[in-house]
């Protein structure tokens, strides 16, 4: 592709953003496009520098003076001011006449920000740093779960099944640690990977960077600000996550009907890292049409959107995909499509010693005063007693009790039968 920029092959500890366009036939874009969203960049700005416009757009100066010669050429803008020094110091406004294509131009795109890279870039961008190109291995894994309790056979089956990165459904009671378990697995992906601001295809732009679901970080790259690509931002691998508000339209191209700007769906947001959709078979979507709507991409490593326009486009679906529920498999879809989800990990209830392990763990957390008399009534009288099943989650809910108790009294906290009592007349129902 004629203009695209060289892509550096990412590597963990050496990350290099591509180099700066230095014209805008380098930027990969239609000179339309950037002549359009610098002259929406002016307009919004107000008054602003040469400097402040390429700032805004993520693009050397010189390739947006270039556009603004243009804009002032077309007299779509004008120079007030500036101290002469330098071009960059030109202050620009929209005239009249621009006002006029403003308007034309807001109807068709409201976006306003970085200058987007095209969508070849983009993809080629994934490949090279790819999730598949991870090691799991077992020290990573064990290391990302060490703050959760699992007897050594589910840790195994775990790590076996995401260091596989392909799709995992864990399962089990509630309580028991599985959105923790999913949550945590994100320490064991390492490293950080580049993406864009945004991606442009058919002159459609595309929002891509979350900062609700991506991590920026500042790049280690020796080179100068100056000299690379600012369109392409550096974030930790991404672990995107959605529950029980994920619908179709969070899987799809969503258009805002005012800012005439796409958001990318969430597994184009989780790209280089993990998907984890927890309480799976709860949405509003049926597990099996979600399963039904990646059948394609959990095989083949490629989703097709779709553009308002009628317009599809492929891209990679670079994720390692975890399914956590509370259900039963058996209860989500039947066998054909049960068979994508390669892995499945029941994370089990606690035994004896593990529920005591977690109860330490978090008088620990909580300062609280760990006593094996108070320890063993919790567990003979509200368990042993009554039959109750133990949950990863009772200890912890119990020490945070007999800890608010003490702040409101102004006592000691301590593991007690009285304060176990106490706490456990408020919590069991």
């Amino acid at each position: 592709m004629v203009g695209m920029a060289a892509v550096p092959q990412v590597e963990r500890g050496d990350l290099e953003l591509p180099p700066a366009p230095l014209s805008v036939e380098e930027t990969g874009l239609d000179a339309g496009l950037l002549v359009d969203l610098a002259l929406k960049t002016v307009y919004f700005a107000g008054n602003p520098s040469g400097a402040v416009v390429a700032e805004r757009m993520a693009l050397p100066l010189g390739v947006v003076q270039e556009i603004l010669a243009f804009l002032r050429r077309e007299h779509l803008c004008e120079v007030t001011g500036g101290s002469g020094i330098s071009p960059s110091t030109f202050l620009y406004a929209v005239t009249g006449e621009g006002v006029s294509r403003v308007g034309k131009v807001l109807e068709i795109s409201g976006y306003v920000g970085p200058a987007p890279v095209p969508l070849a870039d983009y993809i080629q961008q994934v490949e090279h740093q790819s999730v598949g190109r991870e090691v799991l291995t077992s020290q990573d894994i064990e290391s990302s779960l060490s703050h959760l309790v699992f007897n050594a056979e589910t840790l195994d089956r775990l790590g076996r099944a995401v260091s596989s990165e392909k799709a995992t459904l864990v399962f089990g009671p509630s309580g028991n640690g599985k959105t923790a378990a999913a949550e945590g697995l994100r320490k064991a992906l390492q490293g950080n990977i580049i993406i864009p601001y945004a991606v442009e295809v058919q002159r459609q732009i595309i929002r891509l960077y979350d900062p609700s679901s991506h991590e920026a970080v500042e790049s280690a790259s020796k080179r100068s600000p100056s000299v690379v690509d600012r369109r392409w931002l550096v974030i930790r691998r991404p672990a995107v996550s959605a529950a029980g508000e994920l619908s179709g339209g969070h899987l799809e191209l969503s258009l805002d009907p005012v800012q005439k700007t796409y958001e990318a769906p969430i597994q184009m947001k989780a790209n280089g890292g993990l998907l984890v959709i927890d309480d799976f078979g709860r949405q509003k979507l049926q597990a099996s049409c979600l399963l039904s709507r990646w059948i394609v991409p959990l095989e083949q490593g490629v989703d097709t959107l779709t553009l308002h326009t009628g317009v599809r486009l492929r891209v990679p679906f670079d994720v390692i995909p975890i399914f956590v529920t509370n259900l039963p498999p058996t209860k989500l879809a039947d066998d054909a499509f049960l068979r994508r989800i390669r892995y499945k990990v029941e994370i089990p209830n606690p035994t004896r010693e593990e529920f005591l392990e977690i109860l330490r763990r978090e008088c620990q957390r909580y300062e609280v005063a760990y006593r094996e008399d108070g320890a063993q009534h919790l567990v003979g009288r509200y368990y042993v007693e009554t039959g109750r099943e133990m949950r990863g989650c009772q200890p912890r809910d119990i020490v945070e009790a007999i800890a608010d108790a003490a702040r409101y009294r102004g006592s000691p906290r301590v593991l007690s039968p009285e304060g176990v009592d106490q706490a456990a007349a408020t919590y069991f129902v």
